[in-house]
């Protein structure tokens, strides 16, 4: 079963759900606070445009097209993030990261974690801007559903 937002008004639909699961091993249910967090579907849609992106450049591959993301857009939403901000720009200063060479900095970006820290308002940012940035580069992304 998947993540379920239980409300007050899906209780029922909740418990038809729990009626229905096969109860021949044991199941674990934990209920928590419900916060946003990053869907899948908005990683798949990243990697997704990654690769739309490489196919249209055809000298980058999707890894080149995620690097270059992550360091030229990625790493400027971080900064100004209240739980990564100071950690990231620390990291980064001990890293000499904008003194290395740009091969450099795509090898070292990769070994960092950017849009993994991110969370849903600032992984839709991330999305947006790379939609802005591309498609002014003439290479046109879009949402898909």
């Amino acid at each position: 079963m998947k993540d379920l937002k239980l409300t007050s008004s899906n209780v029922n639909y909740i418990i038809q759900q729990l009626i229905a699961l096969d109860l021949t091993t044991a199941k674990r249910i934990t209920v928590k606070d419900w916060k946003a967090e990053r869907s899948l579907s908005a990683n798949a849609q990243q990697h997704l445009w990654y690769s739309e992106i490489a196919k249209e450049l055809e000298d980058q591959t999707a890894l080149d097209v995620k690097n270059w993301c992550k360091s030229n857009i990625g790493l400027s939403i971080l900064y100004s993030s209240a739980k990564h901000g100071e950690k990231i720009i620390f990291l980064l200063d001990k890293l000499s990261y904008f003194k290395h060479s740009y091969e450099s900095q795509m090898k070292l970006i990769q070994c960092l974690e950017v849009t993994s820290l991110f969370n849903t308002s600032e992984s839709k940012v991330y999305m947006d801007r790379m939609i802005g940035y591309w498609n002014e580069n003439n290479i046109n992304i879009s949402y898909r559903d």
